[in-house]
């Protein structure tokens, strides 16, 4: 019940705010080729595999979006439910999921946190992501399948028939030739999960997985000659990569920027907490314990460390990053690449021991996954380093830690206050960060109280939980508002000019156009397109070359 409540009431928010979305940038051309009918698919499917690899996307671009965008305003908030139920499943991935078909309990918690994450995601993020056709086809809707695929793989593999094998291994077809990221997280997937159940687990055999990796690669060969192509042509026109920019941008789009900030404090601190359990949890009878004790003890510290100069740097003295060959070796350069390098080690390290204690190995092949997706477009899609639609699928699959890490702590107040105050932080707002710094104080103060009054504030203890999960969930529904209202804004004068080009085709065309101009902002994608009305615009709505345009002022 609970749990479909959450999936309710989330398709109701994004159902709402995609009634202000409309098609922008590319949208307009494969809207535009739409009106050629369906003998010009085939002939748009062979453009796309030749310019980039990524045929069916294409194709179904031009399909889902012929009809404007009316369709994709139904679709895309079903993918993102879609999307919030395979991240709470994986999150909450248990034992039980190989024989027993039972009820899990912590689905609704995962279900709401998974939820809030998508509320919460930066409207510099969520722009060019969820809330745009072109970009949800090319990086959302090839990562719900992908994840979707592991799930299935993993839990599945050995209870299917020959027939939903092989409709699984087509899954791992269209995962493959989908795109350059999403087909390598797809064979980074069957890698980690074949050698995972089958020499580790001893579930299943290898050899089980061979048809996958014959589809999946097969799936990648596609998107690779396209992407070749694509290379060549960069190449030839002089645009070659400079390794030094591209790494520079990665870390920037990844770690050091304001959208990151909050996905990249809330991860460190639940290393944080993790090193110390881990600690805690180990009984020290042989040097090796003791070992693990201090290397826990100064990993944890060192993070702590470094999360602070972070916040202090990053959100406080807004620092710019920047290497270059001057300063990379220099203290500078070095505190950037040190601080990247400790943080994506916790990441790696903390997944890796619950995969030894949790029999949890979906942290550590979504850790493996998002870095390396990352790293790859150090060769493939580099001019896109800079962009954080790059970074989306990575970020969707370390929300599964952070998931996974609030349901463990979600009865650590401390965690939960920490974590609270960490998030403020990352939005810049003073008024809210002080408010939260004040809750930091009174979480602080009840443990010293029960530290010095054992067992007499547990009441008030659980009365301050519940108050942290409340604002905590008050958190993303703020940051959606705030994104709901910009885009009810921004799509005022929108909807007056599709008015306006409805009564210019009533009229038979003739006549002057007159339009609103729509301020440029991150509440859309290319705004200032109908202050211009390129070519392909005019095309996409069927609007004369020739046809006097006045604005409103």
């Amino acid at each position: 019940m609970r749990e479909g409540l959450i999936l309710v009431l989330f398709l109701l928010a994004m159902l709402w705010i995609h009634r202000y979305i409309f098609l922008y940038a590319d949208d307009l051309y494969y809207n535009r080729d739409a009106q050629y009918g369906l003998s010009y698919l085939p002939e748009a499917i062979l453009d796309e595999l030749n310019m980039n690899g990524r045929a069916w996307i294409g194709g179904a671009m031009i399909l889902i979006l012929k009809p404007q965008i009316e369709l994709f305003r139904l679709l895309n908030p079903l993918i993102l439910m879609l999307v919030v139920y395979i991240l709470a499943k994986m999150a909450t991935l248990s034992e039980y999921s190989w024989d027993v078909k039972k009820g899990n309990p912590s689905l609704w918690i995962a279900l709401l946190c998974s939820s809030l994450f998508f509320l919460f995601l930066p409207l510099r993020i969520a722009h060019t992501t969820i809330y745009y056709a072109a970009c949800a086809f090319n990086y959302l809707y090839p990562m719900a399948l992908a994840l979707l695929y592991a799930y299935l793989l993993y839990t599945r593999i050995s209870s299917y028939s020959k027939r939903k094998k092989g409709w699984l291994a087509l899954l791992g077809f269209f995962v493959g030739s989908s795109t350059q990221q999403v087909g390598m997280i797809g064979i980074g997937y069957t890698v980690m999960i074949s050698i995972y159940l089958s020499l580790f687990r001893k579930k299943t055999s290898l050899r089980l997985f061979l048809p996958f990796y014959g589809t999946i690669f097969l799936g990648y060969g596609i998107v690779t000659y396209g992407s070749l192509r694509r290379l060549f042509w960069e190449r030839t026109a002089g645009n070659d990569v400079v390794l030094l920019e591209v790494i520079t941008e990665l870390l920037k789009t990844n770690l050091y920027s304001s959208p990151a900030a909050p996905f990249v404090l809330f991860i460190g601190l639940s290393c944080i907490f993790w090193l110390v359990t881990f600690s805690t949890q180990t009984t020290y009878r042989k040097p090796i314990h003791n070992f693990k004790l201090v290397f826990h003890g100064f990993l944890s510290i060192g993070l702590s460390l470094a999360l602070m100069g972070y916040i202090y740097f990053l959100l406080y003295k807004e620092v710019p990053i920047e290497l270059t060959q001057e300063n990379l070796f220099s203290f500078y350069g070095l505190s950037i690449l040190g601080f990247a390098f400790l943080y994506l080690f916790s990441l790696v390290y903390t997944s890796a021991i619950l995969l030894v204690k949790k029999n949890y190995p979906f942290l550590l092949f979504n850790s493996i996954n998002a870095i390396g997706a990352q790293i790859m477009l150090v060769v493939v899609d580099s001019r896109f380093a800079a962009a954080y639609k790059i970074m989306f699928p990575s970020l969707l699959l370390l929300s599964i830690f952070i998931i996974y890490s609030v349901f463990a702590f979600r009865k650590n107040t401390l965690y939960l206050s920490l974590a609270f105050f960490m998030v403020i932080l990352s939005l810049q707002e003073r008024s809210l960060a002080l408010a939260a710094g004040v809750i930091l104080l009174l979480t602080l103060g009840h443990y010293l109280f029960t530290w010095s009054q054992i067992g007499e504030s547990e009441r008030k203890g659980k009365f301050l939980r519940y108050s942290l999960v409340a604002l905590f969930c008050l958190i993303p529904l703020m940051v959606f508002a705030v994104t709901l209202h910009g885009y009810y804004l921004a799509s005022i004068p929108q909807n007056y000019n599709l008015r306006a080009i409805k009564q210019y085709h009533n009229l038979g065309k003739e006549g002057d156009l007159l339009l609103k101009k729509v301020p440029p902002s991150y509440y859309g994608y290319n705004l200032g397109n109908w202050n211009s009305m390129p070519y392909f615009m005019k095309q996409c709505y069927g609007i004369k070359e020739n046809t006097p345009i006045k604005y409103i002022n």
